[in-house]
């Protein structure tokens, strides 16, 4: 535990980190004022603004450190990680600067898709670096593509596969600590190969005593401490910096503390898996082993298959049509009947058994909703189909949506779902054009509200758009819809 003495050593670590990104943009600085001098007046206010940019860089960095010695309660378990997690931070920051003024150099009102990308691909190389709560959140990030936009939700999502595993000594060593027993009174066989590495747990396959195949998700040891420590520094940052660039950080800490704090607990993913199970899920799902898991060690039943985009690729035309059909249709059940809703659109949890059915891995976060949001759901887009407007309206607040404008918001969210219209083919539909066009109608309306619930069910809804989109199966959506509207509202 760092004591009070060691701040000052932390504030220390904390400038040093920043300054070693300092230099180099003071540097940048320099050079470019001389090129203002030579282009001309026209170019006084780009240096001016330069200038303002250099100047704010150099007061967050201070105001990083003062955090170390002003906020001991709230960085005592984020030490020496927020030195790390500052350092990143600054070296975007000062990256980000730079790009812009080489976009005003050039004429460019604002950063190019390419310096977005360039921003983008250092986030991600830190992130893999830091794994823990930040490559957590940039996963979530990817899965938001309306929030952080195509170029960078496409980067983010190399941290979904991107994870280097844990070796395999630390690993057997915590699957003991938990379950109160060594490997072999457990198991007949553990590979010490990872299956999957995630920044969170990773996954190896094993054979129980009985001959039982199984998956063992394990959570990495020590993450506890290090998602302490980035909760920690992040809101140690929040309450140094405020919102930057329009990003609430006070609310981003607490958001990714809850999400975590859900994810972390294997207990209750594991009823999570009995539930979905129970409610008559027409997709196969592992089912926990209770006598050799714990909060932080996971036994499931193996399920063997191939990844869902994977298997695509190789199915005939009517395959593809209707594997895509059973999915649309199960996760239509899951949001309007069964309100059991796997959460995390991850492409390597979906799998293709060799059966051919469809299986669902990784149950980490899950939504439930309850039946009057469900049939909320329901009646909104059979308001929508038959162009009830005042019904939609009722609807669209009774979930927790609201503009300024309901009107606008009826007219997006009217569009959003203009697929599922009877007749409406989803092969001749250009989902990503439509897709985002709407996300930047829906930007503009003022005062915009969007309820949590429909944070977690938007990433699975674009998932499985994203899907339809790429392959343009040869279905309708309404046909398949119809019956579990029908349900929802019955």
């Amino acid at each position: 535990m760092t004591e009070e003495s060691d701040l000052p050593r932390i504030a220390a670590d904390l400038r040093s980190a920043i300054e070693s990104v300092l230099a180099p943009l003071r540097e940048t600085a320099v050079t470019t004022g001389r090129l203002v001098a030579h282009l001309g007046a026209r170019l006084d206010r780009l240096s001016l603004d330069l200038a303002r940019d250099l100047g704010a860089v150099t007061r967050d960095a201070q105001a990083l450190a003062e955090a170390a010695r002003g906020q001991a309660s709230t960085l005592r378990h984020a030490t020496p990680r927020a030195a790390r997690l500052a350092a990143a931070g600054a070296q975007v920051l000062a990256r980000h600067r730079l790009l812009r003024l080489q976009a005003a150099l050039r004429g460019d009102a604002g950063l190019s898709d390419d310096d977005h990308r360039d921003l983008a691909r250092r986030v991600v190389a830190h992130a893999a670096n830091l794994r823990g709560g930040i490559a957590k959140l940039g996963q979530l990030a990817s899965c938001r593509p309306d929030l952080v936009g195509p170029v960078w939700a496409t980067e983010l999502a190399a941290l979904q596969d991107d994870v280097p595993p844990v070796d395999a000594a630390p690993i057997r060593a915590r699957i003991e600590a938990e379950l109160g027993r060594t490997i072999d009174e457990v198991f007949a066989e553990l590979d010490d190969t990872a299956l999957a590495a995630a920044s969170l747990a990773q996954v190896h396959a094993a054979t129980l005593r009985d001959g039982t195949r199984v998956v063992v998700k394990v959570q990495v040891p020590g993450i506890e401490d290090v998602i302490e420590a980035d909760i920690a520094a992040l809101r140690a940052l929040a309450g140094t910096l405020g919102e930057v660039a329009g990003l609430d950080l006070p609310m981003l800490a607490d958001e990714l503390a809850r999400a975590l704090a859900v994810e972390l607990d294997y207990t209750a993913e594991a009823a999570a898996l009995r539930a979905f199970a129970a409610a008559g899920a027409s997709v196969v799902v592992p089912w926990p082993i209770a006598e050799a898991s714990s909060g932080r060690v996971l036994t499931m039943t193996r399920i063997d298959g191939e990844r869902l985009t994977d298997a695509l690729e190789k199915m005939t035309p009517d395959e593809r049509d209707r594997a895509l059909g059973a999915l649309v249709s199960e996760t239509a059940a899951q949001v309007l009947v069964r309100g059991h809703v796997h959460a995390d659109p991850h492409p390597g949890n979906y799998l293709v058994t060799p059966a051919g059915e469809l299986a669902l891995l990784d149950f980490g976060c899950t939504l439930e909703l309850p039946r009057e949001e469900r049939a909320a759901y329901a009646r909104l887009v059979l308001a929508i189909a038959s162009r009830d407007q005042a019904a939609a309206a009722r609807e669209l607040a009774a979930l927790g949506f609201g503009a300024d404008d309901p009107d606008a918001l009826v007219a997006v969210a009217a569009s959003l779902v203009g697929a599922m219209a009877p007749g409406a083919a989803v092969s001749e539909i250009d989902w990503q054009a439509a897709f985002a066009e709407q996300v930047a109608r829906a930007k503009e309306l003022a005062g915009l509200a969007i309820p949590r619930s429909f944070v977690l069910l938007g990433r699975v809804l674009a998932t499985v758009a994203g899907l339809l989109a790429k392959y343009r199966p040869r279905i309708q959506l309404h046909p398949i819809l119809l019956q579990h509207l029908a349900k929802a509202i019955a």
